[in-house]
């Protein structure tokens, strides 16, 4: 096999590898953002229960 053959495959291994990786982390990232997303979610539920039950207890007095 010539040399240039033997670069050329090489490269498309590397190539094909790396969009391998490339898939993994979009998945990865995918995954946290989910993450993220839901934890912002629960988050902003908590103030405004938090801000409801300041509210309720400011009339009480």
């Amino acid at each position: 096999m010539s040399y240039y053959r033997e670069q050329y495959e090489l490269s498309k291994e590397i190539a094909r590898e790396r969009l391998e990786t490339c898939e993994v982390l979009g998945e990865i990232i995918n995954e946290q953002q989910d993450l993220i997303l839901a934890l912002k979610r629960e988050n902003k539920r908590l103030e405004r229960e938090y801000w409801n039950l300041k509210q309720t207890k400011r009339r009480k007095k």
